[in-house]
């Protein structure tokens, strides 16, 4: 039966099928940066291409100039002290013919806290023979100060006798740090009807490459920050874990991990941690990255503005807008909000020196890379996939730091 319309014909009378409708071409994304840290870490030189599931490194320190005695002993005119030491010998640092300072000792005109080892008892003790006069040139010599248990003493530096024979000679052992690489897969597959059907947001097989490229980027970025190194015997083959950049520090439990921040960071609180942790200006760059939770941003951005640290306006490196924080030992820091700490990493803050940490991509497989029109010859349809294969080499963990709420 036909319907009569009469009178004025609104939208309501329209029908369905000969509407045109308005639908803004594409996709709405809510973030645009969605890995900077492997944004940055894969623009900086990354190192040689990882030829093994496990990639290792040497790190090498220099013999300590600082140790505890843990024992008092009254002044006198030798002091027989007993060191800490490496865990192995308590005299491991020491040798005879070493100028040593107590610092915390007494200086006067007749007790000094700098003398010279004249004996060294294998893993027992030190004596220390004071040097100085009491009077200039006098033929009394002083006295050395009495110390206490958990004074620090300090080696100054080597004093050999004319012709004496070599001293004993000291390196500090090597360190091995290793890794292993992580493989990711993130397929897509669209069937052969759904490929070629016409949307507004574009040919299917171009949305779903463009999210699932996203997707394992992001996995990428969480990786790098949180994974762990582990391998384990799967049902195809070994599954190798790599480890990120929070686990090598937290593991380190050095002074560049910052906690309880939330409980009301001061400027100089802030300042300390800095120049002490990885802001140190012995062990590391003088530009680091600072990626940071919404609050713990606002709350350093606050600090340094009424500090005058803060260097505005917004600075654009490798394509992400950094605001700069310039420490008191004049280490800038890159700040960039990094919208992965939420939750329960909400107050999370990770400092990265670049010149300390590298990507190590793996064979000819690069980092990321895309395969496609993998499926069986049989399938209707195509199959693709993102994979991404690499390591993070951290050559040392002190530059590096972390903070939490």
């Amino acid at each position: 039966m036909t319907t009569v319309l009469q009178g004025t014909l609104g939208v309501e009378d329209v029908l369905a099928g000969k509407e045109v409708r308005d639908v803004t071409p594409g996709l709405q994304h809510l973030y645009k940066d969605l890995s900077p840290i492997l944004n940055i870490m894969t623009r900086i030189p990354k190192g040689p291409t990882a030829t093994n599931e496990k990639i290792e490194w040497t790190q090498k320190d220099l013999i300590p100039r600082w140790d505890t005695l843990t024992t008092s002993v009254a002044t006198g005119s030798t002091a027989t002290v007993i060191p800490t030491g490496d865990g192995t010998s308590k005299t491991a640092y020491f040798k005879t013919g070493d100028v040593v300072m107590v610092p915390n000792g007494t200086m006067s005109a007749t007790v000094t806290n700098i003398g010279v080892v004249t004996t060294v008892t294998a893993n027992t003790s030190i004596v220390i023979t004071p040097i100085g006069w009491q009077s200039n040139l006098a033929a009394t010599a002083k006295t050395f100060t009495a110390t206490t248990a958990g004074d620090k003493i300090h080696v100054i530096a080597d004093a050999s006798e004319e012709y004496s024979q070599k001293p004993t000679p000291k390196v500090t052992k090597d360190a091995q740090e290793w890794n292993y690489i992580q493989f990711q897969r993130v397929p897509y597959i669209i069937g052969n009807i759904n490929m070629d059907k016409k949307k507004y947001t574009g040919p299917e097989r171009n949305e779903r490459r463009d999210e699932t490229h996203k997707d394992i980027r992001i996995q990428g970025e969480e990786l790098t920050v949180w994974g762990d190194r582990y391998y384990r015997a799967g049902t195809n083959g070994r599954q190798f874990f790599m480890r990120g950049f929070h686990e090598y520090i937290r593991a380190g439990a050095g002074t560049n991990i910052l906690t309880n921040w939330s409980a009301g960071l001061t400027e100089s609180q802030l300042d300390e941690y800095l120049v002490n942790g990885p802001g140190n200006t012995g062990i590391g760059s003088k530009n680091k990255f600072w990626f940071m939770s919404n609050d713990l941003f606002l709350k350093v951005h606050e600090l340094g503005k009424t500090a005058g640290r803060i260097r505005e306006p917004a600075t654009e490196k490798f394509g992400l807008m950094f605001v700069k924080y310039l420490a008191p030992n004049g280490v800038t820091y890159w700040m960039y909000q990094h919208h992965l700490f939420t939750e329960d990493h909400a107050g999370y803050g990770l400092i990265i020196d670049p010149m300390a940490a590298r990507i190590r991509p793996y064979g000819t497989q690069g980092v990321l890379r895309l395969l496609t029109e993998i499926q069986e010859n049989d399938r209707a349809g195509i199959a693709d996939e993102w994979q991404l294969i690499m390591s993070l080499e951290v050559s040392r963990i002190e530059p590096h730091g972390y903070q939490t709420a």
